[in-house]
């Protein structure tokens, strides 16, 4: 199903009398706008003006290119959870499964995205699809505290049947990982000192196995830039205390991440801890705690780089959180062009300057 044809689920929330400008013009011009560059109302107008011309081949924009306000207006009002089904829905059906898909979850605060006070800046969770690079949904919380309820309810909408969840330690809780496991999928989540008692017991039950040969063992170096880190991932069984046990029954192992960085003549020690419900395979393990960190480098990363998005200064909450869709769906087409080899700046560039290349990337 074609991009237009998913934008036609997104009711009008406007009355008849002050319908000038078509919806599905207005979202089209948006993503496009977005798509080749722009940051925000004023520029989004400014694209439609200047490329209104092949807008129309594929929209009609009877009446032209809304002003700026009428753009935000109309985007703001838009129902949000219409909104993602029509924009995640033609994502969806662009991508390609490979494997038993990895899915990050995080949040990302947008630091501009806030009205009277900065510590209620809108923070946006979203869910990532490592291998395949693409963002596939998202929700916003008030603020930073909200996301792990944000997170189990992104974990209930998506069709999960045989991922694998990654998240940080601040979703370590037992409903995250009850909703995980409801939806056929399984979990690598790492914990700290918000769960006190399952930290010590999982530091517990690996200083009785370091010496034991039956501890599995994945090792890693890399190199590069001035310094040399070696990863050594150590996996068990996840033989809890009865009460960890009781409290915890979707833990199946336990993992230990201890990494050595030297940069020159100094070295660093440090471990990190994880608890999964997948067996032991250190290797497949290593593989899913370093792909976690894509949602980092692959998305929030070049969100902030490529689509200047901390700098986008919207204060209406629904407007900055419509915004964040359109750029991560953005992101989302450039990373799965197959075409031309070049960077995803290059590509955003190349889709402003060439409304071939853009139809392109929204059309195929």
């Amino acid at each position: 199903m074609t991009l237009l044809k998913h934008l036609e689920i997104i009711s009008d929330p406007r009355t008849d009398i002050n319908i000038k400008h078509n919806l599905i013009d207005v979202v089209f011009l948006t993503l496009s706008a977005i798509l080749s560059g722009a940051t925000g109302w004023k520029s989004i107008e400014q694209f439609g003006i200047h490329q209104l011309d092949w807008l129309r081949l594929y929209r009609p924009f009877e009446h032209g290119i809304p002003r700026r306000h009428c753009i935000a207006n109309i985007i703001k009002s838009l129902d949000s959870e219409l909104l993602l089904q029509a924009i995640f829905g033609w994502l969806n059906d662009k991508r390609l499964q490979t494997g038993k898909p990895i899915i990050a979850l995080d949040g990302k605060t947008m630091r501009r995205a806030w009205a009277d006070d900065i510590h209620q800046a809108l923070h946006i969770v979203s869910a990532f699809d490592v291998r395949n690079g693409m963002a596939l949904y998202l929700e916003a919380a008030e603020k930073k505290g909200h996301e792990a309820a944000i997170a189990r309810d992104i974990i209930d909408a998506l069709a999960l049947d045989n991922a694998v969840v990654t998240l940080d330690a601040l979703h370590c809780q037992k409903a995250t990982m009850d909703k995980i496991i409801s939806k056929k999928s399984d979990f690598v989540i790492q914990i700290k000192g918000n769960q006190p008692a399952l930290l010590a017991a999982v530091k517990a039950a690996f200083a009785a196995c370091y010496d034991s040969p039956a501890l599995a063992i994945s090792e890693q170096t890399n190199t590069g830039h001035g310094r040399k880190e070696c990863r050594r991932v150590m996996q068990i069984e996840g033989n809890l205390p009865p009460e960890s046990s009781e409290k915890w029954p979707h833990i199946r192992t336990l993992v230990e991440v201890a990494s050595e960085r030297t940069v020159g003549n100094k070295t660093a020690c440090s471990s990190r801890w994880y608890v999964s419900s997948l067996p032991v395979d250190t290797a497949q393990l290593a593989d899913i705690i370093r792909a976690h960190w894509a949602i980092e480098n692959q998305l929030h990363w070049v969100l902030d780089v490529v689509f200047r998005e901390d700098e986008l200064n919207v204060s209406d909450p629904d407007g900055a959180k419509h915004l964040a869709l359109f750029n991560r769906a953005a992101l989302s087409v450039i990373k799965q062009h197959q075409g031309k080899k070049d960077s995803l700046a290059a590509k955003r560039q190349s889709a402003a300057w060439d409304p071939a290349f853009r139809s392109e990337l929204l059309f195929g």
